[in-house]
Formats: C-alpha cells, sequence, structure tokens
C-alpha cells in the first residue's frame, strides 16, 4: 500500500476542489482532482495509484453523484473504496437515496475544515483495515476447512481479527463474509472495554482511538474479560455466536443507517454487516447470533431481531 494516501475530489466546482485540497494539505494525502463522474471514471481506470477514499460532489454534469457511486459500487475493483458524498442536500429522502446507493459517508457544504479532515481520517483508516484484512484473507491458509464445531475466547483486537479471516476463509465467499471482523471487533470495543458511541467520536476526531484501546485493555478492570466466541458449520453455512461480557447497547438503532448518523466519523460496521450477512441480536444486545450462508453473491437480506 502506498505510503501517502490518495484521495479522488470529484466535483465540477474548481473552487471547491482546490479549498478541498488546501484543507487536507496538513495530513500530506496527495489528491487528483476530477471534474465530473465521467472523469473520475477515467481516472480511476488510468491512474496507478491506489485510491484510498473518494469525496463526491452529489450535483454535477454528465454523471453525477448518485450515478458515479452506483457505477463504482458494481466495479469489484473499485467497490471497496469508501465514498464521501459532500451535499448541501441533507434532507432525509436525499440521504436515504445516497445510502441506498452506498454512501456511508456524508459532508454537508460549506464544508468545515476540521469535519473534513476527520471524516476522511475515518474512511481512510476505514479502507486501510479492510484492505489489510482482505490481504491476510487472500494469503492464509484455511485452518477451519473441516471444522464441524469449535470455540474461542478473545480479548485483543488482534485476536478478534485472527479469528474474523480464519471464519471468513472458511466461508463460501471469503471476501464477503469478512466483515464478521465489525461484530467481532465491536464485541471488544463497545462490549468489554465500554467505549461509548460519543467517547469514541471524539478519539476517532483525535486519532487516538487504537492507544485507547490499548490502555483499557491493560487495566485492573478489563484485563480478566474476555468475548465468548462459538461457531458451528452445516450444510446451510456457518453460525457465528459471539458473546461479551459487557452491559449490551441499543442495538436496533445502529441495524440500518440513517440520517442521524451519516455526518459522524464511525458507526457503520453493525449495519455494513447487515448488508451481506444475518444478524441476530438477543436480549441486551451483549450477544448476536451472525449466519454467513453457504454461498454468498451479493447483499442478502435484511432479517434480524
Amino acid at each position: 500500500m502506498n505510503s501517502v494516501d490518495t484521495i479522488l475530489v470529484v466535483d465540477d466546482d474548481s473552487a471547491m476542489c482546490l479549498l478541498i485540497e488546501r484543507m487536507l494539505a496538513d495530513d500530506t494525502y496527495s489528491v487528483i482532482l476530477a471534474g465530473d463522474g465521467a472523469e473520475a471514471q477515467s481516472i480511476l481506470r488510468s491512474t496507478k495509484e491506489e485510491i484510498s477514499s473518494i469525496l463526491l460532489d452529489w450535483q454535477m454534469p454528465r454523471m453525477n453523484g448518485i450515478e458515479f457511486l452506483q457505477w463504482i459500487k458494481k466495479d469489484a475493483s473499485f467497490e471497496n473504496i469508501p465514498v464521501i458524498m459532500e451535499t448541501s442536500m441533507i434532507m432525509p429522502e436525499n440521504i436515504k437515496e445516497g445510502i441506498d446507493a452506498g454512501a456511508f459517508y456524508y459532508l454537508t457544504k460549506p464544508i468545515e475544515e476540521n469535519v473534513l479532515r476527520s471524516i476522511v481520517r475515518a474512511s481512510v483508516a476505514d479502507y486501510r483495515q479492510k484492505i489489510s484484512l482482505l490481504e491476510r484473507v487472500r494469503r492464509s491458509d484455511n485452518p477451519f476447512a473441516q471444522l464441524v464445531e469449535a470455540a474461542f475466547r478473545y480479548r485483543t483486537l488482534d485476536e478478534a481479527e485472527f479469528l474474523a479471516v480464519a471464519i471468513a476463509n472458511a466461508s463460501a465467499n471469503p471476501e464477503r463474509s469478512m466483515v464478521i471482523s465489525e461484530i467481532l471487533t465491536n464485541a471488544v470495543e463497545h462490549g468489554n472495554l465500554g467505549i461509548s458511541y460519543e467517547e469514541k467520536t471524539s478519539l476517532v476526531e483525535n486519532n487516538t482511538f487504537r492507544q485507547e484501546i490499548d490502555r483499557r485493555l491493560a487495566m485492573p478492570e478489563f484485563v480478566r474479560k474476555y468475548v465468548d466466541l462459538r461457531i458451528t458449520r452445516n450444510e446451510q453455512g456457518i453460525t457465528v455466536s459471539v458473546e461479551d461480557q459487557g452491559n449490551g447497547f441499543e442495538f436496533q438503532k445502529y441495524l440500518q443507517m440513517d440520517e442521524s448518523r451519516v455526518f459522524d466519523n464511525h458507526g457503520r460496521g453493525i449495519a455494513l454487516t447487515r448488508e451481506y450477512l444475518k444478524l441476530r441480536y438477543i436480549g441486551n444486545g451483549n450477544k448476536v447470533i451472525v449466519t454467513i450462508p453457504g454461498a454468498l453473491d451479493g447483499p442478502k437480506n435484511k432479517d434480524s431481531a
């Protein structure tokens, strides 16, 4: 992966493009500018640079933001690139249209520099994490190839990611199943370590989230907390039970993205997982059953508790 992350800015307002480029200068990104969706298509097809995030204007000539977003999400070469929709169209129906097309990040115009930098930093971190895990899936052997039933206990993010890679590799579609990592890491971050939604917002904004995870893992009150993981396989697929030792949470509000959270710098993991896998939360939310079907060829269902 590039040592410097590349951001593609797609906007027909050249002044806005240059303003965004200036705002991102302190974060040492490489910035590529495109005047509309059609030009952005050409850039993606021809550039040798790895694009870590796309800032996309909604209203543009030739190909608008939604049309470009729909195109990019259908192309396997680009579908993992996070897209940040920049727009003044913030009515719930507009936001839902963007979410349905695949935009889980939003910025409102006029753009504030600190908000822009926070959202871009979060989207790039998500991209790096996703690509890193997918590379591990592609490189690793399949330790669960003959799995019938297994039980594990884990307590750290590294352990959660290792198990997520192994589970994904045992499924029919490892790259799509890799989203289960969101559920396994959530059990550590919010479950056992008790990091609230508001706390994570601030930690991500200040780029100190991982440090806080490590700090809490070493604290006496958390050092003996673990997550219980059980995996079973049958002819229909794989069932994964994830139970942490936390107090639970209001899981219903995170099952899908809505206009109340699309402007935040995190909070998309559960909704993203639910696009591909079946989730069923139990009780107060500290236990979730994840079903990975035997064949995954795209987003499946919206069934949940």
